[in-house]
């Protein structure tokens, strides 16, 4: 009998606005707040696979947020929508890195452009990037150039000001820190080797007494591990080199062959992700841009089965996966937000 009037009643009109006016909010505010009372260094991944498809997440992106400012490493696609449904509040966004121009790296720093404009963003984007990046910036201001009049014209001035549109590019120099405006922060990009790219990048981030390095993409040539000494978290890509070879021999093309075997020499294998983070004293490793990123827990126990004896302190990312370093404390703390 209840069931039958439930029924009966979800086909009134009065209520099915007021069940869809509550399922608005849900979807528009269901999200944990970024901000909190706890000051913290906390990463959350926006965007965990590489080129190769996985269905259900983003190609490349990572958000660190340090206090109340936020840094974000790296945009690919499908990222700048994970971060609008993460809740995130773009005037707390204070630079975006780009580790190194491949487009599963950078793709979506348009929307990442017109969501910060859209938030009241008060100046022009700021890029942080290798040597080049301002020809890229400059390619994105060209190809979006309408776009920007458009909604300049649409919603005026005052909503989205013609002054702020575009880019701040600046070239990240080898080893010198980049300024900034977080009290405790400091961020230091380290060359990594990631051949025929002339100019790649890691990171390593501390604030205050909590500390993580983004390896970016690279070979193993000592240049993670050398930055990575005693931190907290070590960020890295990696490879199945076994998963891999296994697709290639399925491949129904040759282009697709050809690429999955030129791939395997310019990325960290997993198992010298584990060596890195054993042998730097590393906390915990967060394995992210995982070639190919395990889908199944077998594929993901078959990825992971190379660093069984070297280091057991992994996680391997997902979309939504966050890290949370409480100042002051030696706590790392690893969740999902849904």
């Amino acid at each position: 009998m209840l069931f039958l009037i439930g029924l009966s009643l979800i086909n009134l009109p009065k209520v099915q606005d007021k069940l869809l006016d509550i399922g608005l909010e849900r979807i528009a505010f269901n999200t944990q707040p970024f901000l909190d009372d706890v000051d913290t260094l906390k990463v959350v991944v926006c965007g965990s696979r590489a080129p190769l498809p996985a269905p259900g997440r983003a190609e490349t992106c990572l958000l660190v947020e340090a206090g109340d400012d936020i840094y974000i490493f790296d945009m690919g696609n499908g990222s700048a929508n994970n971060i609008q449904q993460y809740q995130v509040q773009w005037p707390n966004v204070k630079g975006i890195f780009i580790t190194h121009m491949h487009s599963d790296h950078m793709a979506d720093l348009p929307d990442a452009h017109l969501f910060s404009w859209i938030q009241g963003r008060n100046a022009p984007l700021k890029v942080y990037g290798p040597k080049g990046i301002n020809l890229v910036t400059k390619g994105f201001e060209l190809a979006y150039s309408a776009d920007y009049q458009y909604r300049n014209l649409h919603h005026g001035d005052e909503m989205l000001p013609m002054s702020i549109s575009g880019y701040d590019a600046i070239t990240i120099k080898n080893d010198k820190a980049i300024e900034n405006e977080t009290p405790g922060l400091e961020i230091l990009p380290f060359a990594v080797n990631h051949e025929p790219v002339n100019h790649a990048f890691g990171f390593k981030v501390v604030y205050k007494d909590r500390s993580l390095v983004i390896s970016g993409d690279t070979i193993n040539d000592g240049s993670v591990q050398k930055y990575s000494q005693d931190v907290d978290l070590l960020i890295h890509s990696a490879i199945s080199i076994d998963l891999v070879e296994r697709v290639r021999k399925i491949s129904p093309l040759p282009q697709l062959d050809k690429i999955l075997f030129d791939i395997q020499d310019y990325h960290t294998t997993i198992k010298e992700a584990g060596e890195i983070a054993r042998d730097a004293n590393v906390k915990h490793l967060l394995i992210y841009h995982s070639i190919p990123t395990p889908q199944t827990s077998i594929m993901e126990k078959v990825f992971f089965r190379p660093i069984d004896n070297i280091f057991n302190e992994y996680t391997l990312s997902n979309d939504g996966t966050r890290v949370i370093m409480p100042v002051g404390s030696d706590e790392i703390l690893i969740d999902e937000i849904n």
